[in-house]
């Protein structure tokens, strides 16, 4: 009986390490990214680098790759389709 507690006991602490280790420091990652984005700093810059990335697209000629215009206007097509539909019933 003595070592059928002691081989739970290094069981239960193997596991729980384990868990520590592998799903424990993916949960702390998660945790960290999202009070990254939370705190009011880092929003500002997330908001800078968008807003400078807008800047520089507006100062270049062509904004989009040819493939990129035919998915843009396929997919808006299809959403004018889809509206004009909806507002007939």
């Amino acid at each position: 009986m003595k070592i059928f507690i002691y081989k739970t006991i290094i069981i239960l602490i193997s596991a729980i390490v384990v868990f520590k280790i592998t799903i424990g420091q993916t949960i702390k990652n998660y945790e960290s990214k999202i009070n990254s984005i939370k705190s009011k700093d880092n929003r500002k810059v997330i908001l800078e680098k968008i807003k400078d990335e807008i800047k520089s697209a507006n100062n270049k000629d062509k904004i989009f790759t040819e493939e990129e215009r035919v998915l843009i206007s396929t997919f808006l097509d299809k959403i004018k389709i889809e509206l004009s539909s909806g507002s007939s019933k």
